[in-house]
């Protein structure tokens, strides 16, 4: 990379919002950069592109408030995906609710 060279996403934010489960094309829209870019960034992290086959998780990513954005993508990252996330919440939640109650 040449010194004067600046990058107009970081690989970063390239990263967090691929954890998030979207599509090479929304992370190229929100950043500023072609969805190429992307997936050779992601490539060369060594890190697959989130499985997008459909547009689930982004329009719920996209529905949501700046700050919960932030804090969900604060929350994921390449060893802990959106996946793994919301199977936790899932596991929790039964834990709590549905969970057999011993007297």
């Amino acid at each position: 990379m040449a010194s004067g060279y600046k990058r107009k996403a970081d690989d970063a934010e390239i990263v967090r919002l691929n954890s998030i489960g979207m599509s090479l094309c929304g992370i190229g829209e929100r950043l500023g950069v072609h969805h190429t870019t992307v997936k050779y960034r992601l490539g060369a992290l060594g890190i697959q592109p989130a499985d997008t086959r459909r547009a689930f998780m982004e329009d719920v990513f996209t529905a949501l408030p700046g700050q919960q954005q932030e804090w969900l993508m604060d929350q994921l990252g390449p060893g802990h995906s959106i996946k793994d996330f919301v199977r936790s919440l899932l596991i929790k939640e039964f834990m709590g609710r549905a969970a057999p109650v011993h007297d």
